[in-house]
């Protein structure tokens, strides 16, 4: 038997997992709190860069983050004007070996009166690389330092930071004990936490030591200028949808609007018609919301953790769709605990399936394309053989990023996406998409809606029916209610009788690397409608 069937069967029989529901507080684990409000890792400041090997890239300020480089390549940095990728310098000078001043003065003032620290953006005019000390140099008195002067006296401030990147390669290098700077080959990134400091400043200086180089050259100092990123919503005000008017989603599955409305104190097939989840998940009641979110996991050594499926079209004696569903919003909250995270690979999410496959007798879909490789094709197609119709359609999961594990300071933090299986993908696989700037933490709940529009199709049609599918399907989503990524050029199927399978709340690890360690999720309070539904209203 497949041993997703025959957990299936253990776990949910009646409806429950074979553990009976629990409260947060007779969990056999500590769980964090669940009430709103932000983590600790949502507190985390902006720009902070990293030199252990996941933070700058040719592509990416953060490629812990995978967040991109508006100028890809030399990076982006603002000059002494304020002008992005401008020429006049904060401070310049010949490096011809061993230490090496700059008088920062101006631009570490201009921290200290805005808070806002970016770090420094290093450039040279010599062609061969000049090799400085980094903060962790065996020789402690050849690192970087920050050298101040105040009314109260001097300060030495140590470097937290000091990043490398080539835009010749899309490769990131630990250059946590030296790095290099090349005229338009090897730039750097130096930060020091001044947040201690109270300003102004009469002198600031940045002391560099040179380990190496062929030729003197002339080293610049510029403003690091990194792009911003949001935890969920950040501080932006969330659009409020249909769920607003009913307090903890209480009564909304009466909306007209609404396909289903439930959370996870009920696992039978009348609510989840296809699907698993993995043994050691169990249901938890959450008094803050009223409700029982599914608390999940990956197990270590295994690929997945949950894969149940809310069905809103099935099919019929024929085997063909029972209805056509093309245009559907989904919403689910999401919560990673403390151990969440891998560095081995990213992991699928839940969205939406529009695989379909072949209607089968035990009343579910059997897909043949949309996952695992098998790009689809978006057509109906007989197979003689089996006499019966099939459907080669595509999924739309979500997609979250990875752990770095080398001290990155962004490490509780995950970039979040989608995993589309679509008729224009580039190879076999889905198109991983990065919902830009921004990301998730661990700790608290996050709402994720998804939305979906189904291209349209013209002919001519095939003797199945087959026709042009035209590029306009659409996909948008939002996060904490804040608009977070829209495509609308995407092509999913050509048959008419093909739309939206169902909402697919997948939990997959990779790829096929298996996970390294356990990781726990949690679910809760899935809608699934035909208008905006927005974030839960969280008082009663």
């Amino acid at each position: 038997m497949d041993r997703r069937k025959f957990v299936l069967q253990t776990l949910i029989g009646a409806g429950t997992l074979s553990a009976a529901a629990c409260s947060d507080a007779a969990n056999d684990s500590p769980l964090p709190v669940d009430a709103p409000g932000q983590a600790p890792s949502a507190n985390k400041p902006q720009f902070l860069t990293w030199d252990g090997g996941s933070g700058p890239s040719r592509e990416f300020w953060s490629s812990k983050l995978q967040l991109p480089w508006v100028n890809q390549g030399r990076g982006d940095w603002l000059d002494a004007k304020q002008a992005p990728q401008g020429s006049m310098s904060y401070a310049a000078d010949t490096v011809s070996g061993g230490p090496a001043l700059f008088n920062v003065t101006e631009l570490v003032n201009r921290w200290l009166g805005s808070g806002v620290n970016r770090g420094f953006y290093l450039n040279s005019t010599q062609a061969w690389p000049i090799t400085f000390a980094g903060r962790t140099a065996s020789l402690v008195a050849s690192r970087p330092q920050l050298l101040l002067t105040t009314g109260q006296g001097t300060a030495v401030v140590e470097c937290s930071c000091n990043a490398s990147w080539s835009p010749s390669t899309y490769k990131t290098v630990d250059s946590r004990e030296a790095f290099s700077v090349a005229k338009d080959n090897q730039f750097a990134a130096l930060q020091f936490d001044i947040s201690k400091i109270t300003g102004p400043i009469q002198n600031a200086t940045l002391q560099l030591h040179c380990l190496s180089l062929k030729y003197p050259g002339t080293l610049e100092i510029f403003e690091l200028n990194p792009p911003e990123f949001r935890d969920g919503a950040g501080t932006l005000a969330p659009q409020m949808g249909i769920a607003n008017n009913y307090p903890l989603d209480s009564g909304l599955g009466n909306h007209p609007d609404v396909v289903f409305a439930g959370d996870f104190s009920d696992l039978s097939k009348s609510r989840w018609q296809m699907g698993s989840v993995v043994a050691g998940s169990s249901q938890v009641k959450n008094p803050a919301t009223r409700s029982t979110y599914l608390r999940g996991l990956i197990p270590k050594g295994e690929l997945w953790g949950c894969d149940l499926e809310r069905v809103v079209v099935g099919g019929t004696k024929a085997g063909i769709p029972a209805k056509t569903e093309t245009e559907l919003y989904g919403r689910y909250y999401v919560f990673l605990e403390n151990d969440w995270g891998s560095e081995l690979d990213a992991n699928k999410m839940p969205g939406w399936d529009g695989r379909f496959g072949w209607w089968n007798s035990a009343g579910y879909w059997q897909n043949t394309t949309g996952n695992g490789g098998s790009r689809p094709t978006g057509l109906k197609v007989r197979n003689q053989a089996a006499n019966r119709w099939e459907y080669e359609g595509a999924s739309m999961r979500g997609h979250g990023g990875t752990r770095a594990n080398d001290g990155n300071p962004y490490d509780a933090l995950f970039w979040i996406g989608s995993y589309i299986y679509h008729l224009d993908q580039a190879g076999d696989f889905g198109e991983g998409i990065h919902w830009p700037g921004v990301v998730i933490g661990k700790g608290r709940w996050y709402c994720i809606e998804q939305y979906i529009k189904m291209n349209s199709i013209a002919g001519p049609f095939d003797e199945a029916g087959n026709g042009e599918a035209l590029h306009d399907g659409q996909y948008k989503v939002w996060v904490d209610g804040v608009q977070a990524y829209e495509r609308s050029n995407f092509r999913w199927r050509r048959h008419p009788e093909m739309g939206i399978q169902g909402f697919w709340l997948n939990w997959y690890h990779g790829g096929t690397a298996a996970a390294p360690r356990t990781m726990h999720f949690r679910m809760d309070s899935v809608v699934l409608a035909r208008a905006y539904i927005g974030p839960r209203k969280e008082s009663a």
